[in-house]
């Protein structure tokens, strides 16, 4: 299992957190918490893949 961290100057989160069965997501933001997964890694790969085209294409 490998996790990684983001926050902002606020003290919210992101983790990312990858297993053998998937890749889970949280989310925090003070006392409040939510988590997604497991998510088929390449789905979410491909998803995010998808996201920064998008993103790109805008500017």
């Amino acid at each position: 299992m490998n996790a990684t961290e983001f926050s902002d100057l606020d003290g919210d989160a992101l983790t990312v957190t990858t297993a053998p069965d998937g890749v889970w997501i949280t989310c925090t933001q003070g006392p409040h918490e939510v988590t997604v997964g497991p998510l088929p890694r390449n789905d979410l790969l491909g998803a995010l893949g998808r996201s920064s085209t998008v993103t790109s294409a805008r500017g």
